[in-house]
């Protein structure tokens, strides 16, 4: 009886160790879940996997749900609809794929099944972008004035965009950092506003970044100079016009008007040549470092004080040869004396 009851307890335990080595049905149909979500988060993007198609939600994910199994699956992704107004959108690459030779490609293989996992699929960004200018009170600034501006992305990258005129910029890009696909912001910095042959601005100061903002407003700075010209000597008004040479070479002529003060108006900073013309004399003139609206008096010499200056020397020549002809008399009279 002992015996039948030993032989009986070993079948039941061979039973029990061949049941666990073959899955039952239950284990094979374990469902297994493959998340897929984009960076930047954009809704609306088409993935396939296994041929079948699927569409990102709000929150930028799509899932792939089947069976557990040990077989290769594939990963499409089609970013062909992500074109819009102001923004496009473009695959770059992949992270959690598995093969890392495969992480620039559109479509991966050999994924597997066999628990929940996630594969992030990473965008780059171009945004339409326009180039607004206003001087230091908010005015905007005429496009025939600045034309062009210079920037600079903090990706090294120099760009010269056309001002009013929209241009598109790279404003996100991929970053892979400690494991983690992400999405980086790009700034771009103010590097010239030429005006005239002067740069307006600071180079650096002023920044944008596309991705968040689709007007970049830039402050160019313009200021007014008023000339006037007074005789030298006699302090009275002189000249009939300023001739103003600017950075460029440019020259612009302005009479002097009732109060015989001649303005231009909208310069940018930088060095001019103020000359005053239309006076009877010599042409005066005056290197001028403009950083602020101001005022500049150019002294003329005026003919009458070339005369008066004339006149001033041959008087004291008179004098020097009248004081030399009473000296010799002088000595002359002490030696006849004697």
């Amino acid at each position: 009886m002992a015996y039948l009851v030993s032989r009986l307890l070993l079948l039941g335990a061979l039973v029990v160790a061949v049941a666990g080595l073959v899955p039952t049905p239950a284990a094979a149909a374990t469902p297994v879940t493959v998340t897929v979500r984009t960076t930047p988060r954009l809704a609306g993007v088409r993935f396939v996997f296994d041929g079948r198609a699927a569409v990102t939600g709000a929150d930028g994910a799509v899932r792939f749900t089947g069976g557990h199994d040990r077989a290769g699956h594939t990963l499409g992704v089609d970013d062909g609809g992500l074109s819009f107004a102001d923004r496009r959108f473009s695959f770059a690459r992949w992270a959690g794929q598995r093969d890392p030779d495969q992480a620039f490609r559109r479509t991966v293989g050999g994924l597997p099944l066999r628990r929940d996992y996630t594969v992030t699929a990473a965008f780059t960004a171009r945004f339409r972008v326009t180039v607004r200018c206003v001087d230091q009170d908010g005015t905007a600034v005429p496009r025939e004035r600045v034309p062009y501006v210079t920037v600079r992305a903090d990706t090294g990258q120099t760009r010269r965009l056309p001002v009013e005129r929209p241009v598109w910029l790279d404003g996100l890009l991929p970053v892979y950092r400690r494991s983690v696909l992400g999405s980086r912001v790009i700034v771009y910095s103010l590097q010239s506003a030429v005006a005239h042959g002067a740069n307006t601005v600071d180079a650096g100061r002023q920044r944008f970044a596309p991705a968040r903002v689709r007007e970049a407003v830039f402050t160019t700075p313009f200021h007014d100079l008023t000339v006037s010209a007074r005789d030298a000597v006699f302090g009275s008004a002189a000249g009939r016009a300023a001739r103003v040479t600017l950075p460029d070479g440019s020259v612009r002529q302005v009479p002097f008007g009732a109060d015989r003060t001649a303005t231009l108006r909208g310069l940018p900073h930088g060095q001019y040549r103020v000359e005053v013309t239309g006076g009877r004399g010599l042409r005066a003139d005056r290197l001028v470092r403009l950083s602020r609206t101001q005022t500049v008096r150019v002294r003329v010499v005026s003919r009458a004080d070339l005369a008066l200056a004339g006149g001033t020397v041959l008087l004291f020549a008179a004098g020097l040869l009248l004081a030399g002809r009473r000296l010799r008399t002088a000595r002359g009279g002490r030696g006849g004396a004697g």
